[in-house]
């Protein structure tokens, strides 16, 4: 059975403390409902959505669908030949970036030059500072999921997730995860030209929500898993005590290489050939999770996104070592970061130095401020056979923590959305009313009893048929 998705409405409902917000397409029996026109003039296709069509407006997102175009007249949405059986209708995403283009800036009103038919292009509000997840899918071709970041840059933007798949078959569903920034607005938008790019759901969750953060790490669930040694293997070794003491954790040797298989080589540096190293911390780790972490730093500070970075610049206004990894990828597939910082604001950083002709960009710029001490934070950003990668943190004299990286690659059994991710129905709150016979539908439409689908009656979600 396919999944059937749950979007929250503008006008009906508001986010409760805690909640997820899932941004997916109307049913096309809402579209027909609401009289929206036929697909290529037939419903069997999809339907076309409005432009500057508002699908979320609550207390921590807002997102409206426009195609960067008053020439068109909204986006399509399909509901056939969905290349999954998870999902049961799509976004059709397009601009003319084209997979593996890394501009620096996009204007919204020039996405559109070189779209054949309508796309979907979203602006979002972040209200409250989260994470942000993409599922999409473009059956065996090759494409790039964006979000740029309008209010950085000094108002200029770029990028902070180019996100690229080619898994070489049909049905895999891509994931990629990336922070938002309260305050801040973004664009959203898929890479090929002339071409659709089917984007099924956004999830995106809040730091409130209980279910943001790294509650436990199962390293089966990855075909690699990049960990630091732990602290009985580098007293082994005879790794140096960190400052002087083992109860701090240890330091892992400069050029020290993690791990070298079919899927990825990943060697650690801390970008300076006068330091010894890199810090491992085993004490003052804030999550139950783990028990040990990577210290990263950079010269980058929170929310720098200049286009190029040095590697072996990297270390300038880094008070001590810290851990920075040149990735090699032998296949495409998604790696997802583990991190926290306390309650101070970071940014992790996945930096591609292979494309844009060898000068390299951003393909990630990850960044998180909870406000509370504990959440670990995740971000999975696709990473492209044969290309070679440097991940490094944001702040400058101050310490990441960096638990783990996990990867899978298009072969594995776990790569992508696999189903048993919960971002559904049960994920949305509603606020609590008195009980009353008025009913609305899932886009906070009031309507009557001959409505036929999901409705919410008095903070109930019902099928009526």
């Amino acid at each position: 059975m396919k999944k059937l998705l749950l979007i929250t409405a503008a006008s009906a409902m508001a986010l409760a403390a805690g909640a997820q917000t899932v941004i997916a397409p109307p049913t096309l029996e809402e579209g027909k409902a609401a009289g929206y026109e036929a697909l290529w003039g037939d419903y069997q296709y999809g339907y076309v959505l409005p432009n500057d069509y508002q699908l979320v407006d609550n207390d921590a997102i807002k997102v409206v669908m426009n195609n960067a175009s008053t020439a068109k007249p909204g986006a399509n949405i399909s509901t056939s030949n969905i290349n999954t059986t998870l999902f049961d209708r799509a976004f059709n995403m397009g601009s003319a970036a084209s997979f593996g283009a890394y501009e620096n800036v996009y204007a919204l009103d020039a996405l559109s030059n070189g779209i054949a038919q309508p796309y979907a292009i979203f602006t979002v509000e972040a209200k409250q500072g989260g994470e942000l997840t993409l599922y999409s899918n473009r059956g065996k071709n090759k494409y790039t999921m964006y979000v740029y970041d309008t209010t950085i840059n000094e108002g200029v933007g770029t990028y902070v997730l180019a996100s690229s798949a080619q898994t070489g078959a049909k049905e895999p569903v891509s994931k990629a995860t990336v922070g938002l920034t309260e305050g801040h607005t973004y664009w959203i938008f898929g890479s090929e030209p002339k071409s659709n790019i089917f984007l099924y759901e956004m999830v995106y969750t809040p730091y409130s929500s209980d279910k943001y953060s790294v509650t436990e790490f199962d390293a089966t669930k990855y075909s690699t898993v990049v960990l630091p040694p732990t602290l009985d293997e580098a007293k082994a070794a005879n790794y140096e005590a960190l400052w002087g003491d083992y109860q701090y954790g240890y330091v892992l040797p400069q050029n020290y290489q993690l791990v070298d298989n079919e899927e990825m080589k990943v060697v650690m540096n801390n970008g300076s050939t006068d330091k010894p190293g890199a810090n491992i911390s085993t004490s003052n780790i804030n999550t139950t999770v783990f028990d040990r972490a990577f210290n990263m730093g950079s010269a980058a500070s929170f929310g720098a996104y200049e286009n190029v970075y040095a590697l072996d610049a990297l270390s300038n206004g880094i008070a001590q070592p810290y851990a920075i990894f040149t990735v090699e990828a032998k296949k495409g597939g998604e790696l997802t970061l583990f991190s926290n910082r306390g309650k101070n604001k970071y940014t992790m950083y996945v930096y591609d130095t292979t494309i844009n002709e060898g000068v390299g960009t951003y393909v990630l710029a990850s960044s998180a401020q909870t406000g509370a001490k504990e959440p670990v934070s995740k971000a999975t950003v696709g990473l492209t056979e044969g290309h070679t990668y440097w991940i490094f943190g944001s702040e400058p004299k101050s310490n990441i923590f960096m638990y783990a990286m996990g990867f899978n690659g298009y072969d594995s059994p776990n790569y992508g959305y696999t189903g048993s991710e919960t971002s559904g129905i049960e994920d949305i709150i509603i606020d609590e009313k008195p009980q009353s016979d008025i009913i609305y539908n899932i886009m906070g439409q009031r309507v009557d009893e001959n409505y036929k689908g999901f409705v919410i009656k008095n903070g109930k979600k019902y099928i009526q048929r």
